[in-house]
């Protein structure tokens, strides 16, 4: 069986760690300082997940900003403390992922922030259900405002050389555009297949109870029996 890849454990300091900008979780300054009391009552249980790579959290938000409440960090070296966290090297897809994914089930994620960034994923993965992802999907996020394309209007041509060719890892409006059609194609269809294997059954009934024995000696099954699988039906048939 292959093995699992382990986190590596490791004390880092406070300073080094980012407040993810993008995480969906929302805490509010009671559930923090609810937090602060139960870090002060039995210690720091560790569970914070830091990605290397970027500096960023993925999961943890909430123990940091109470034990910054504890600690009185302020940003400073006066203030700095140490920190047992889940080193992983995430990249920048990945580290969506895995946030939203952590944030997905544990709370009710933003959806408002993970629609600003949908695209960029793999959004099968992440724990979404049908309604949150079709939620999402309804919040347009790849519309330019009017207020942008009015701006671009104004804004000066640039000159041959100042045209930039985007990197190509990155995706493009037009891109972004067909993607997010085929993620709610996609959704449709999943609606429509869900709503077809709901309705995936038909009701029998007999004249008498004796129609009904008959019935069940044929299929060789209990007249106690309520459900029987069609496919079994279909078999004794062919």
């Amino acid at each position: 069986m292959k093995e699992l890849k382990q986190s590596e454990t490791r004390v880092i300091k406070r300073s080094q760690i980012n407040l993810n900008p993008i995480n969906p979780k929302r805490h509010s300054d009671e559930r923090i300082k609810l937090k602060k009391k139960n870090l002060q009552k039995v210690g720091f249980l560790g569970g914070i997940v830091w990605n290397e790579k970027s500096g960023n959290l993925i999961d943890g938000h909430r123990r940091i900003k109470a034990m910054d409440l504890h600690y009185k960090y302020d940003g400073t070296p006066k203030t700095d403390y140490d920190v047992k966290v889940e080193v992983v090297t995430l990249d920048d897809k990945t580290e969506k992922e895995q946030l939203t994914y952590m944030a997905v089930g544990n709370t009710k994620p933003d959806i408002d922030l993970i629609a600003g960034y949908i695209s960029d994923i793999d959004y099968t993965d992440v724990g979404l259900d049908f309604e949150e992802l079709n939620d999402i999907l309804s919040i347009n996020t790849e519309m330019p405002s009017l207020l942008d394309s009015v701006d671009d209007l104004l804004s000066p041509l640039p000159s041959f050389d100042e045209i930039e060719t985007p990197p190509a890892d990155e995706k493009t409006y037009d891109e972004k555009k067909e993607h997010m059609k085929a993620i709610k194609q996609q959704v449709r269809e999943s609606a429509i297949e869900r709503q077809q294997n709901e309705e995936a059954y038909i009701t029998l009934s007999f004249s008498s109870y004796n129609a009904k024995e008959d019935f069940c000696d044929l299929l060789g099954i209990s007249t106690d029996d309520k459900f029987v699988k069609g496919e079994e039906v279909l078999r004794l048939i062919k």
